[in-house]
């Protein structure tokens, strides 16, 4: 069991509804990328990334810190989002010029949205065991997956997202959903009390409140990215089509800085401990050398994107003909 905790939470690793901005180009198929050359300068040198502080964004940290970004043309501000809902706002206001994404929260929103046309432009992580749970109280009568019938389940948000998928994909060998339970809203930073005093039954959550929960006497009911889902793709980096017909070679550069600290952050898990309390000033080194990390990873591919559709379309959240193809903008050549 994990010791220590937190003084003070940061926001959360949103699962939920995932930040996108409206396009004024067509989406069309999905195209190459064409500013290929390490050598071209960007059209911006100025660009604002929306961040989430969670453990995986910790890659753009890396990637300043290490000057990526300097080394591509690139001065880079980040701006803290509460969830990746409030990115839709920043891409859509031309304040934010690219964001973290959530890739199933990135999905429902191209299907909720008509003519949004989002792109992803560099992959960041995927699951780990233990990662994502759904966590009980340590004398819960809770002891299966079966025994959530009936009982109050906390999410970060109602409506289909990224918990809620996992947990409907782990309940389906009981023949249950997440209709079988009544769902509660609740802040990840909120979960660890009403688990503790009963207010909820079971809540979905991540590091770090997993490793708070464990310190208080919580107990783990189920990974729930294990199984169908393990190494299930997490979180990665969009703008829109608009912004990448306008500045093809700004994208290019973020792309290149990125693929440099994401396979940095995936063989230097010392270096990703040593940045995580830069990047979530509330983080204590204690608590960031134990909490379990994500798995780096920077290849983007379209055969990771589709397995998130997959189970999308599986879950009925997306149409069989979802378009995975257009979302897609691979980056530089020997990026």
């Amino acid at each position: 069991m994990k010791g220590l905790y937190l003084r003070r939470i940061w926001p959360v690793l949103a699962s939920v509804a995932l930040a996108a901005g409206l396009a004024a180009c067509s989406s069309g198929s999905s195209a190459s990328n064409p500013a290929t050359a390490a050598t071209s300068a960007p059209e911006l040198t100025n660009i604002t990334v929306g961040v989430l502080l969670g453990s995986d964004g910790v890659t753009i940290q890396i990637a300043q810190d290490k000057g990526f970004f300097k080394q591509e043309g690139l001065n880079v501000k980040t701006v803290v989002l509460p969830t990746t809902n409030a990115a839709t706002t920043g891409l859509l206001s031309h304040t934010l010029d690219f964001s973290t994404e959530n890739y199933v929260g990135m999905f429902a929103q191209e299907k909720a949205v008509p003519g949004l046309n989002l792109r992803i432009v560099a992959d960041n992580d995927q699951a780990t065991p233990n990662l994502y749970a759904l966590m009980v109280a340590k004398n819960s009568s809770i002891t299966s997956l079966a025994d959530l019938k009936g009982k109050k389940v906390a999410f970060p948000a109602k409506g289909f997202n990224y918990g809620s998928m996992a947990t409907n994909i782990q309940l389906q060998p009981y023949h249950l959903s997440s209709d079988n339970f009544t769902t509660v809203a609740l802040p990840f930073s909120a979960a660890p009390q009403a688990v503790a005093t009963g207010t909820i039954d079971a809540a979905f959550t991540t590091e770090p409140f997993i490793t708070i929960m464990e310190s208080s006497g919580a107990r783990e009911l189920v990974d729930l990215l294990s199984g169908p889902l393990a190494s299930f793709p997490v979180a990665c980096w969009g703008t829109t089509a608009a912004f990448v017909a306008k500045n093809p070679k700004t994208v290019a550069a973020f792309q290149r800085a990125m693929a440099k600290a994401v396979r940095l952050a995936a063989t230097d898990t010392p270096l990703v401990r040593q940045e995580l309390p830069k990047f979530v000033t509330t983080m204590k080194p204690q608590m960031a050398s134990v909490i379990t990390l994500p798995a780096f990873n920077s290849t983007l591919t379209l055969a990771r994107m589709q397995r998130v559709a997959d189970v999308m379309i599986r879950l009925g959240a997306l149409p069989a003909n979802f378009d995975v193809k257009s979302m897609y903008y691979p980056p530089p050549t020997g990026a």
